[in-house]
């Protein structure tokens, strides 16, 4: 019996160790996350404009186009739990913070919580970004634990795609020449439904936690709806859209919110879109000057 346990541990030793260097080496390739990270923590003092988000605000606000001091500290699927998470964590370093720029619109007031449908991405966080929601010994701690996003990591690396954002934070591969036509066609157009109530006001409630801070720390909060296809607005239940301008509403009156709706803008085009509800390089340049020329940046 001890010479088979030996024999166990002696074959396991290896296998522990090719899974620990694996581990280290997917800790060491740049990534969004992290580099966003480094960034505030180098950077975060000089920051006037914080813009917080989704993939909505990752692909459309482009700070270089909006004026000076702006950081897009969106991320693809962020949910709002992330986006108060993130304000507070780097609140210290503020030294020059106006004001918070925060999608607030169809794609995320409806989310589910990101553990429940993309639990590789809470990894992201717990590991660059100093989320701490969860033991860094459970399956979050570890890159491994995710087989798919392990595989697509090690290729986007391989492709020179780490990072997929500019050096302000901006998600600049959605480019204008690589959108495809299917993507624009009813059928396939993307939806972003109501699950259930409880969903539901847990994203108001991290909404009115963030326009709380700001209301605390005498920073403006600008609740924002991002330019989206009509086919995109016109497949969303209409009872649903009342009910994101009333959860924004209502945050505006009790925190002193601004609310701007740019979901039916007619300035821009489907050509400036990637997909149905997310603006091109090209749509976010135009949509970037128009918002910072409204805001007065």
């Amino acid at each position: 019996m001890r010479k088979f346990l030996f024999r166990v541990v002696f074959f396991l030793i290896p296998v522990f160790c090719m899974l620990a260097v694996t581990e280290w080496y997917m800790r060491t390739i740049p990534n969004t996350y992290r580099m966003k990270n480094e960034w505030m923590l180098r950077n975060a003092h000089g920051v006037k404009t914080l813009i917080l988000g989704n993939s909505h605000g990752y692909f459309a606000l482009k700070p270089s186009a909006m004026g000076d001091s702006i950081f897009n500290l969106c991320n693809v699927s962020q949910r709002l739990e992330q986006d108060y998470f993130l304000l507070c964590h780097y609140a210290d370093r503020y030294d020059a913070l106006k004001q918070v720029i925060l999608v607030a619109d169809n794609s995320n007031l409806f989310d589910v919580p990101m553990e429940c449908d993309e639990p590789a991405r809470v990894t992201y966080y717990q590991l660059y970004m100093g989320y701490r929601a969860h033991s860094m010994l459970s399956q979050y701690g570890f890159e491994l634990s995710n087989a798919g996003y392990f595989h697509q990591k090690l290729r986007y690396h391989y492709q020179g795609q780490s990072v997929m954002c500019d050096s302000l934070g901006w998600g600049n591969n959605y480019v204008v020449a690589d959108r495809n036509p299917d993507d624009f066609l009813y059928k396939n157009v993307r939806e972003h439904l109501f699950v259930n109530w409880e969903y539901t006001y847990r994203n108001r409630d991290y909404v009115d936690s963030i326009a709380s801070w700001c209301q605390q720390h005498q920073v403006k909060l600008i609740l924002l709806q991002t330019p989206v296809c009509k086919d995109y607005t016109r497949k969303a239940p209409a009872w649903q859209l009342q009910w994101i301008n009333a959860m924004t509403d209502s945050c505006c009156a009790k925190y002193g919110s601004v609310k701007c709706d740019y979901s039916r803008d007619a300035r821009l085009s489907d050509n400036d879109f990637f997909d149905s509800d997310h603006l091109s390089d090209q749509g976010a340049c135009k949509f970037s000057a128009i918002l910072a020329y409204d805001l007065g940046l």
